[in-house]
């Protein structure tokens, strides 16, 4: 601020300040005096961030006898908070018919936003809650959100409509989370459990969903297995009505969808309930089970063989460590690479061989045994791994915060990869997703598809990216048309990914799905 006047003074006995008073209080403010006629005084973005009205002067101040020797006429104020609208995010792609909501940010909630498409009809439509529904023809559109309370003030987000990106595709006959989604030989996907007693199928010529079954037992958490004779195997989980002592009971029990009858039908038990436990089809054609929950807090190393030719489990051997929210993954040599998840019972169960391990470890068919297959750079639970065409594993996320019985190294490779003939894992430089618990699959092109999952504040986020394994580069590939946390992404057979269901923002299960080209 410019103050012009007179008999103004900076190097003197008496110095000329500059005072501003607002709510009862005074303040000094920084200023310089350029002449006897004219002072640049600042006043703090402290002073203005709240809505108030305000006085400012000028005192001739005796720095020897501290005290005012004059005093200039005030100048009364009345401070205004700007405005400053905008729209998040700024910047979008989206296929065809493909959906995102805006979110307005730095106005006024109780005003209200107006919506509106820069282009008309053409452009798109959107709600007044600012989810917009891309046309369907591609092009660069504008969504427009204006203040209701200031009109003058408004904020634009550029939308870019490709023919690639997601696009809805239909709604499931039951909001689902936590499910499994199973691509069958006929391409169609299986969709069951997710706390819902029911089945269903989509089918992608159609894009539609229709009931089948019913499931023998409703479950939650369960695994659920291509067959080689395309039936599906369907073991474990959580049942959905409380036991006696008020948790949802864990199953052993395991049931057979075929396919061809739309029929599910009881096969036999495992040896014990599981949940977040692995199943894995063999080249030979049965199915390896391992680790998982034994009980609601501890964790079993413990493993199982599921033979189709007789419907019977039988156990194959240990791991070498308790494993809960692990991956299993099949290698090109037909063993099975096995990572992260948590083990023990508790943190301070010393005689575990370090809680959260590091180690990986491989299943050797032939033998019906575990043996060790080296380090990761840090502890993984609830991440990804990925088979490659070039044979290597792509491991990545799932980095927890707390680290116990060993430290969390200060910059953990957030993605490695592991060479089965070197027997290690080496990084993927400079990688690193905000998000956590999304899906990871891998495309025709070689391209992993990162969809969803958790952001770094912990909520779940419609955000997708491509990743390329082998420069570790990421490329923002549109968004999905709703946030989704616990949800499912399957690689079709024209080579589009289908995802489904999962939880919204809001904590409700959701049962649209949305197709990715």
């Amino acid at each position: 601020m410019t103050i012009v006047g007179t008999g103004f003074d900076g190097d003197g006995v008496v110095q000329s300040r500059v005072r501003w008073s607002s709510q009862g209080a005074i303040t000094s403010l920084s200023r310089a005096v350029t002449s006897h006629t004219q002072i640049t005084a600042t006043i703090p973005a402290a002073l203005l961030s709240e809505a108030t009205n305000a006085a400012i002067w000028v005192e001739q101040f005796d720095r020897i006898e501290q005290q005012v020797d004059g005093t200039s006429n005030s100048m009364s104020f009345t401070v205004t908070t700007a405005t400053s609208l905008s729209v998040a995010p700024a910047a979008e792609t989206l296929g065809i018919n493909g959906s995102r909501q805006f979110i307005a940010e730095g106005f006024d909630s109780n005003s209200g936003i107006n919506w509106s498409v820069e282009e008309g009809s053409a452009g798109g439509t959107i709600s007044s809650n600012g989810y917009y529904t891309a046309p369907a023809n591609i092009g660069t559109f504008h969504v427009v959100a204006t203040s209701m309370s200031a009109p003058s003030q408004n904020a634009v987000a550029s939308v870019t409509v490709t023919s690639t990106g997601f696009t809805p595709s239909g709604t499931m006959q039951v909001p689902r989370t936590g499910h499994t989604a199973t691509l069958l030989k006929d391409g169609k996907v299986l969709i069951l459990g997710g706390g819902d007693a029911t089945a269903e199928l989509f089918d992608p010529a159609s894009g539609t969903f229709s009931f089948t079954g019913p499931p023998v037992t409703g479950r939650l958490g369960a695994t659920a297995t291509l067959l080689s004779d395309g039936r599906v195997l369907i073991a474990g989980g959580l049942g959905l009505t409380g036991g006696p002592d008020g948790f949802l009971p864990l199953l052993n029990t395991a049931e057979i969808f075929d396919p061809a009858t739309g029929t599910f039908s009881s096969t036999g038990s495992m040896a014990q309930g599981r949940r977040q436990h692995t199943a894995t089809l063999l080249e030979n054609g049965r199915v390896l089970v391992t680790g998982g929950y034994f009980d609601h807090i501890c964790f079993t190393a413990s493993a199982e063989l599921f033979d189709p030719a007789t419907g019977m489990f039988s156990q194959t051997g240990f791991m070498l460590s308790e494993r809960a929210g692990h991956t299993a993954t099949l290698l090109a040599s037909g063993e099975v690479l096995m990572t992260g998840g948590s083990n023990g019972c508790a943190p301070d169960a010393a005689d575990d061989p370090p809680w959260d391990p590091l180690f990986a470890e491989l299943y050797e068919p032939s033998s019906g045994s575990f043996q060790g297959a080296g380090n990761m750079s840090t502890t993984r639970i609830h991440h990804a791994a990925v088979l490659l065409s070039n044979r290597k594993v792509l491991v990545l996320g799932g980095i927890p915060s707390l680290q116990n019985l060993h430290e969390q190294p200060s910059h953990p490779w957030y993605a490695e990869l592991y060479d089965r003939e070197a027997v290690a894992f080496s990084p993927i430089v400079g990688l690193t997703i905000s998000q956590d618990r999304y899906t990871a699959t891998r495309m025709t092109s070689g391209l992993v598809l990162i969809a969803g999952g958790k952001d770094a504040a912990g909520m779940p986020t419609a955000e997708v990216e491509l990743l390329d394994p082998n420069s570790g580069a990421l490329t923002p590939t549109g968004a999905l048309g709703a946030a989704r946390v616990g949800h499912t992404a399957t690689l079709l057979q024209d080579g589009r990914v289908l995802v489904t269901g999962g939880t919204d923002a809001n904590g409700k299960a959701l049962g649209t799905a949305e197709l990715y080209k």
